[in-house]
């Protein structure tokens, strides 16, 4: 009971945080920076929250998890405080590093601490699902209070919220949280690791799952590059939280039935490689319904909602789906993850800021999200095309939000 109350509590605090400023990180990054350098700050963000964590996981098991989160914790603290001082564009780029590593190491160490230290896959599901809960918690209140303070004036009181939420959060898990040590046997070197991971995906099954990610990952991250740009642009500004607002609460109310038809369709013999193409066009095709319903801004709910269903279907089933890769190694199978997570997500926040902008300048709002919709499905058109065959004894994994 201790310990699930202190990892839903520290994760509520963080992902309030994370999610305060992710809807509104375009926006502070372009005032100062331009299209250009709004993309570039999103990718250094996105690959260091997404993929620090491979880089330092071998010196990472020779600590005991609950150091290496609070560490993690404080990293992030320190950095977000820092940007509320308007650091010039450099240095911003290293503070968002550093964030962003801090994150990235909070949320490894979380799963090698819940391996160690709960027994039983059933009492893991358990507490992964009051952390999943909680983060969806924070992701529904998280948008109100960084839009409130953005448009306020207020960005280095964010800047400063954020960083007490991490504050908070470290304190909450030295305090509260039962210590357990370090793993035993040697770290793992950065170079076996990567080379697991270029061993799996020599697999073709794992090549297209691997390319189905990425492109996955690509459009997802739409959601907090171009959309926040494309909101500022079309709806009153009070009512951009709403959006953001509206899809955590449809992922929380879709989730459970979602997954049972999921979970159904893959013990009948569906490939998961299928329902994730299903997950990635559903996350594509919202985005140009979201443009052509820019005239009336309550239509721009439903694409919300459209990509909100995608993202029930396309989200748990990446760890199920990478899990099939390494039987023997869940934590290989994280970092092949982890890795192609990174790639997706930090081009498509890079291209997402960037693109927005550019094309926006020229052709108007809207246009960023008309291509890369239909590119995006004639992408999984010809993924379809190259073969979904499924590995032979998939292993379910379970599923911790990052």
């Amino acid at each position: 009971m201790r310990r699930t109350l202190a990892l839903t509590t520290a994760y509520l605090l963080t992902h309030l945080g994370y999610f305060s400023l992710l809807p509104v990180l375009p926006l502070l990054l372009e005032r100062g920076a331009g299209a250009a350098g709004a993309g570039a700050a999103l990718l250094c963000f996105t690959i260091a929250s997404r993929a620090a964590s491979v880089l330092v996981s071998g010196r990472l098991e020779r600590f005991p998890a609950r150091g290496a989160m609070v560490g993690g914790l404080l990293l992030a603290a320190g950095a977000f405080a820092a940007l509320a001082l308007r650091p010039p564009f450099p240095v911003l780029l290293g503070l968002l590093l550093a964030a962003g590593c801090g994150i990235s190491v909070n949320g490894l160490t979380v799963r090698a601490y819940v391996a160690q230290a709960v027994p039983g896959s059933e009492a893991r599901h358990r507490l992964f699902g009051a952390v999943n809960l909680a983060v969806n918690v924070g992701a529904s209140l998280g948008p109100v209070a960084g839009t409130f303070l953005v448009w306020a004036g207020s960005d280095e009181r964010l800047w400063l919220a954020v960083s007490g939420c991490y504050l908070l959060a470290a304190a909450t898990t030295r305090l509260l949280m039962p210590a357990v040590p370090a793993a035993p046997g040697g770290a793992s070197t950065l170079r076996r690791r990567l080379s697991v991971v270029r061993g799996m995906l020599r697999s073709p099954y794992a090549r297209r799952l691997a390319a189905v990610n990425v492109l996955g990952w690509f459009v997802y991250a739409q959601l907090f590059s171009a959309l926040p740009l494309f909101l500022a642009d079309t709806v009153e500004h009070r009512a951009v939280a709403a959006y953001f607002t509206a899809n955590a609460l449809a992922v929380i109310l879709l989730q459970a039935p979602v997954s049972a038809l999921v979970a159904r369709r893959l013990a009948a013999g569906t490939s998961p490689l299928v329902l994730l193409r299903h997950g990635c066009l559903l996350l594509a095709l919202a985005f140009p319904l979201m443009a052509v319903a820019a005239g009336v801004p309550w239509l721009i709910f439903a694409g919300i909602a459209v990509f909100s269903l995608g993202e029930t279907v396309y989200v748990p089933l990446v760890d199920t789906a990478f899990a099939d890769l390494a039987a023997e190694s869940a934590y290989e199978s994280f970092n092949a993850r982890q890795v192609v997570t990174a790639a997706g997500e930090s081009l498509g926040s890079f291209a997402g800021a960037a693109g927005y902008l550019a094309l926006g300048a020229y052709f108007g709002r809207g246009t960023w999200f008309l291509t890369v919709g239909p590119v995006a499905a004639a992408l999984l058109g010809a993924l379809a095309v190259w073969g979904t065959v499924r590995p032979l004894s998939p292993v379910p994994a379970p599923k911790v939000a990052s």
